[in-house]
């Protein structure tokens, strides 16, 4: 298991890394506006995100020597960028630089050199892809080691070479540390060699998970090589160590984006515990620095000497406990939600019901519970069924809570944490619990009534085949047989006028109900359908109707007779109105079978939408005759001019 230590060094090297990025920006503020005082400062922010996941992996796996990394980098990068800034305003004042030129040298190869060479090679389980590489990773650790070396301990500064170098070795110790500034050359060719096992594992991945990390990272990692490769041409023109930063800082914003992405969209690595500390760390270091700064200057001003300095350290120590539990609520409000207010989690619950449309009910209250109570994943199941669910299941803590509504268990939700739910917390939960469980107690409802409806619905068309069936098998040819019988009967009794014209008045009245019947058979169910099929049956319609082509499976589709006739009704009255109003010059229709439901598309070249136009009874027929199988249809304007009309059937009911 995760040892407690880990989670404290890994939490307090994200809070040092906010540190130095707050100093990072106070540096800037006190300096001079310059290019690189308002780029390092912006770069060092983004960069914010590197140390969150570095620290989130060191969390999940200590062995993983990819997330130390990064985490070092993340501390590394700020400190590096800090220092050349005051180096910066040292030399521009004094024409030396000290310390400052020494700190601003070696923390670069662990900010922009150790991650884009040993982490790709390692990323992202920690481990080589096979034995072949451990001689690249025996050379970059030399690498690596020989350059900290030299930037450390040379005659020359990196970033100011015609200045002595403070902490510089003497004779041939530093003649060796000199020359082991060029291995910093070794670095393109070991990141490219880095990015392409990252583009190998990509291809090669079985694990779903690591897949789609290794796809992340693939092309920041190329982007990184490239950005070294640009240092060597800049420095090849003769231009100066810094001219070769903004390729440097290229490869630092694929790092930063990367893991953004990383935590935004796939909520690979659980950063919330490591988010929080930074955030708490960073602002009330910032705001107390600050006020320290702030105050200094007054009593500076209004009492010069060391009792100014004095006062204001005593000062700050007065504003940081205060400001340090305003902080933290502040904080706790931004990871996790509104856990320590009841109150106002309910209000958001409320707030949810009251402008959610009853189909999107549930998942409208799942997100707003994960949303308030800043929960990893939510899921709420109604009669073991899920009804919704929101966020991404993870590794993290979960527990289930009971729905109950009229003293009737009606099903659970399922809520899941970064970490262990307090006593508070599962107090909070179980307070949303009866919303919950009355907004999942009206959406079985209404599905129960749907269901209910789509039943109905289907067993009267199929009511309706039989019944168009036995007419026009039974009763229709019935009716044929008397009017032929009557036609006998009168060529036999020509002599007499008066039952001759009987005879025909009889023979009138017959014909008149086999044709109401026929009348009855088609609006009981077109005979096309039966007789061609569907698809059959929608390209004679097409045929009569224009410039209409009709595309569908070779093998005649098995519907029921309630999708069969919907499906039916849609296409057509889609059909119609393209001729009467679309004013199209071709016309598709295209059914497949897709999920378990029938996909019907109709889409045209013509005119398009009006800009204002209001559902007549043809198009809300389309959408009542979907929405009664449980299916949908939509109208939208169709790219680059005409109107995609798109209806789903299920074909079995739920």
């Amino acid at each position: 298991m995760r040892g407690t230590w880990v989670d404290r060094l890994a939490t307090g090297g994200v809070g040092v890394a906010s540190v130095m990025i707050v100093y990072c920006g106070l540096v800037a503020v006190s300096q001079p506006v310059t290019f690189w005082s308002i780029v390092m400062p912006l770069s060092v922010v983004a960069y914010v995100s590197v140390p969150l996941v570095g620290a989130a992996m060191a969390r999940a796996d200590r062995r993983n020597l990819v997330g130390w990394l990064l985490l070092a980098s993340g501390i590394a990068l700020p400190g590096a960028c800090a220092a050349y800034l005051v180096a910066e305003a040292e030399f521009a004042a004094t024409g030396t630089v000290g310390w400052a030129g020494w700190w601003d040298g070696w923390p670069w190869v662990i900010a922009l050199g150790l991650p884009p060479v040993i982490g790709l090679l390692l990323f992202p389980d920690g481990r080589l892809p096979s034995r072949r590489w451990r001689p690249v990773l025996a050379v970059a650790i030399l690498q690596a080691i020989a350059l900290t070396f030299g930037l450390t301990f040379a005659p020359g500064l990196l970033d100011y070479p015609q200045l002595a170098n403070p902490a510089a070795l003497s004779g041939g110790a530093g003649q060796i540390a000199d020359a082991s500034v060029g291995t910093i050359l070794l670095i393109p060719p070991l990141s490219t060699l880095a990015a392409w096992t990252v583009h190998r594992r990509r291809r090669r991945a079985a694990d779903p998970a690591q897949a789609a990390a290794l796809r992340m990272v693939a092309p920041a990692a190329w982007t990184v090589a490239a950005s070294w490769w640009g240092c060597v041409v800049v420095t090849a023109a003769g231009a100066t160590d810094i001219a070769a930063l903004p390729a440097q800082m290229l490869g630092v914003l694929a790092l930063a984006i990367t893991a953004w992405v990383a935590i935004r969209r796939y909520g690979m690595f659980d950063g919330r515990r490591v988010v929080h500390s930074a955030l708490l760390y960073g602002l009330l270091t910032g705001l107390v620095t600050g006020f320290y700064l702030l105050v200094a200057a007054l009593m500076r001003a209004l009492a010069p000497g060391g009792v100014g300095s004095a006062a204001a350290i005593a000062a700050a120590l007065l504003v940081a406990l205060p400001l340090r539990d305003f902080l933290q609520r502040v904080v706790n409000r931004l990871v996790y939600g509104y856990r320590d207010d009841p109150y106002q989690a309910l209000v958001r619950l409320g707030e949810a019901l009251e402008v959610a449309a009853s189909g999107d009910l549930l998942a409208d209250v799942t997100a707003s519970i994960r949303s308030a109570l800043r929960l990893s994943f939510v899921e709420v199941r109604v009669n073991g069924a899920t009804m919704a669910s929101d966020g991404r299941p993870g590794g993290g803590v979960r527990e289930t809570f009971p729905l109950v509504f009229a003293g009737e268990t009606i099903g659970d939700l399922i809520a899941e944490s970064d970490e262990a739910f307090t006593t508070a917390e599962r107090r909070l939960i179980g307070g949303l619990l009866g919303q919950v469980a009355a907004a999942g107690h009206a959406v079985r409802l209404e599905r129960d009534l749907q269901r209910s409806r789509e039943r109905i619905v289907g067993a009267a068309e199929e009511e309706r085949r039989r019944l168009r069936r036995d007419l026009h098998d039974g009763l229709g040819p019935a009716l044929a047989g008397v009017v032929l019988g009557l036609h006998r009967v009168r060529g036999r009794l020509a002599g007499d006028a008066v039952a001759a014209e009987q005879l025909d008045t009889l023979t009138q009245q017959t014909q008149a109900a086999v044709a109401d019947v026929r009348r009855l058979v088609y609006g009981l169910r077109p005979p096309a359908l039966d007789e061609l099929g569907l698809v059959g049956a929608l390209t004679e319609q097409a045929s009569t109707l224009g410039s209409i082509e009709v595309c569908g499976p070779a093998d005649e589709l098995q519907l029921s007779a309630a999708v069969e006739v919907a499906a039916y009704r849609i296409a057509l009255e889609a059909m119609t109105n393209t001729v009467r109003h679309a004013q199209a010059a071709h016309t598709v229709v295209h059914l497949a079978t897709v999920d378990h439901s029938l996909q019907i598309e109709i889409a045209d070249d013509g005119v398009g939408l009006p800009d204002a136009y209001r559902a007549g009874v043809g198009i809300t027929s389309m959408r009542e005759r979907a929405t009664e199988l449980g299916g949908s249809c939509h109208i939208s304007p169709r790219e680059p001019r005409g109107t995609l009309v798109r209806a789903t059937l299920p074909l079995e009911p739920r």
